[in-house]
């Protein structure tokens, strides 16, 4: 039977993921800050797929809790063949208005807590026939828009962190996807709040905040979908190794417009160093000046 983790499971797109990991025929660990929804969504999942499903309490923003996880995992299945980072925590406001204790808040969550999942299931992955490694980043880093620069800056590092894991894990067999999901009907701003540090407690968002955000970006507020329809044929592509997974939105013309310019600026580049070295080689024949 294979084993599937999934962090952030509780709700939302990690519970819709795992719910479609346990409709495979996985065993499924679901792994959240909420112990207590966790455990009663894991008991709703076994029942309802008739395979175990564990909930387990797992903060990614501590190592030891990340650590502990692992152990349980490795303890009660020896093996995991899907482990899909999901947590994601979420703050809005400009750019000016973040402090320092807020970055680093965000980024040891969202960023930090991606690589301690990845460091300490990695060798529970290696021992599956075809480890799969999936990350949930976010649609907006593809088609950005205002007050989000903390959150979306955090989702290109998770980006970042994918695309050197997929060189890096190539030779064991495990595969790496990155999962880009649009707007969902699901507690993301919820959770965000319960998990922000008292220090640190301010509203995740304002009104001012959502209303930038749409008019930078319209079309970030059409195509909501609920968790079930965006997590649909995310595992199967995550399981075929698909390098990336984009659940539902129309962002082709963003995809599209984004590549050219960097296929316009990569060209540029290229050209200005063939330029260079023909330059520096039409010199050499002249020999050297007297």
């Amino acid at each position: 039977m294979a084993v599937a983790v999934v962090t952030g499971g509780a709700s939302g797109f990690g519970l819709a993921l795992g719910e479609r990991c346990a409709a495979r025929g996985m065993d499924v660990v679901l792994a959240d800050l909420d112990r207590d929804r966790a455990t009663a969504e894991a008991a709703r999942v076994a029942q309802v797929h008739a395979v175990e499903v564990i909930g387990m309490h797992t903060d990614v923003a501590d190592q030891s809790s990340v650590a502990a996880a692992a152990m349980a995992v490795e303890e009660r299945f020896g093996v995991a063949d899907l482990v899909a980072s999901n947590v994601g925590v979420q703050l809005f406001g400009s750019i000016e208005r973040f402090t320092d204790d807020e970055w680093q808040w965000l980024l040891d969550v969202n960023v930090i807590g991606s690589a301690r999942v990845a460091r300490a299931f990695l060798p529970l992955l290696r021992r599956a026939p075809r480890g799969r490694l999936a990350f949930t980043t976010s649609s907006s880093i593809l088609d950005p828009a205002s007050r989000l620069g903390a959150y979306q800056a955090s989702k290109f590092a998770v980006w970042g962190l994918a695309e050197t894991l997929r060189l890096e894990l190539a030779d064991d067999g495990i595969g790496v996807s990155v999962i880009f999901p649009s707007g969902m009907m699901s507690r993301h701003l919820e959770t965000s709040e319960a998990a922000q540090p008292s220090h640190l407690r301010r509203p995740i968002a304002d009104e001012g905040d959502f209303e930038a955000m749409v008019a930078s970006n319209p079309g970030m507020a059409a195509g909501i979908a609920t968790p079930e329809d965006a997590a649909r044929g995310v595992i199967e592509a995550v399981m075929a190794d698909e390098p990336y997974v984009i659940t539902h939105g129309d962002l082709v013309a963003s995809v599209r417009e984004r590549l050219s310019t960097l296929t316009e600026a990569a060209e540029r580049a290229a050209t200005a160093a063939s330029q260079a070295e023909q330059g520096a080689a039409a010199r050499s024949q002249l020999g050297p000046e007297r």
